[in-house]
């Protein structure tokens, strides 16, 4: 079992337990107010689980003038019901493509070190190097979204949805909107746009049908979450050598990776603060996603 640190924290109206591991590094925390229970390191679930079952509730506070009272007889404290979320905010770009990519070239490996060596070597179009490829695109559009930080932008990325292993790259949420952004990444080829479909080097792609289905998927469920209607727009962006916008899609934008930071920027409010915190609340709960 791994060895963690218990600390109780109660600071502007809030009262939590958190857990970390001996090195510091935090594995959760129970919110004793609300009982919600927030597990970052979902690896490390076993010690979570066994340090909050050692925990004596706490105890409820009294006035100076109240009589004192012998001091409680610790007890387990009772599983909060609220389910256990990991916090998606700590994702990173093209987390989720890196790790396929890891474990394709592990295979790969498996089979033969030699051929492994030589594919990479001589860019073999593998499924190894298209997940690697995918992760780069993902994040370089992240280093482009981390710059409106500052002006009040909000984002998730690699956000797993549903239990059959689909994912959105990004997530943005600010006073421009929602919107999911899907990355594609195609180095040495020329992408062409038009209002009903998009070719890559001349071929058709399903990319405007799939990035829509993203769209209308995250606002069913971030709506079913915040107990409001969300909307969330589809978004593609994409790295290529040659981009070519004949006409833009109807229902999908089409940015280039180097322009995507100042659309967000330029999109006109439609969300207030307290709006973008709300839906950032829920949309970064694990739980949200799974549906």
């Amino acid at each position: 079992m791994t060895e963690v640190q218990v600390t109780r924290w109660r600071k502007y109206g809030k009262d939590r337990l958190y857990v970390n591991a001996a090195d510091g590094v935090r594995i959760g925390w129970l919110d004793y107010v609300s009982g919600e229970r927030v597990l970052e390191r979902p690896e490390l679930s076993e010690a979570f689980e066994s340090a909050l079952a050692g925990q004596a509730p706490p105890a409820c506070p009294t006035s100076a003038s109240s009589v004192a009272s012998p001091p409680p007889i610790p007890v387990q404290a009772p599983r909060p019901s609220g389910p256990v979320w990991v916090d998606l905010a700590q994702n990173k770009p093209g987390q989720a493509a890196r790790e396929q990519a890891l474990a394709q070239r592990e295979e790969m490996r498996e089979r033969s070190k030699v051929g492994t060596f030589l594919a990479r070597a001589l860019d073999v179009k593998t499924d190894e190097r298209a997940w690697r490829v995918g992760a780069d695109g993902e994040e370089a559009v992240g280093t482009q979204l981390a710059s409106l930080d500052k002006h009040g932008w909000r984002f998730l990325h690699a956000v797993e949805v549903g239990t059959r292993g689909s994912d959105i790259d990004h997530v943005a949420i600010g006073p421009g909107g929602v919107y999911t952004l899907n990355t594609k990444t195609h180095r040495n080829h020329r992408v062409t746009v038009y209002d009903r479909a998009i070719l890559v080097d001349g071929h058709k792609q399903p990319y405007l049908r799939n990035s829509t289905h993203e769209a209308q998927r995250a606002s069913r469920l971030l709506t079913a979450a915040c107990g409001f209607p969300v909307t969330a727009a589809p978004l593609i962006v994409v790295l290529c050598d040659e981009l070519i916008i004949k006409r833009q899609p109807i229902d999908v934008q089409v940015i280039g990776r180097r322009d995507i930071a100042l659309w967000l920027r330029k999109r006109p409010a439609v969300l207030t603060g307290a709006e973008v915190d709300a839906i950032w609340e829920y949309a970064r709960r694990s739980t949200t996603w799974r549906g």
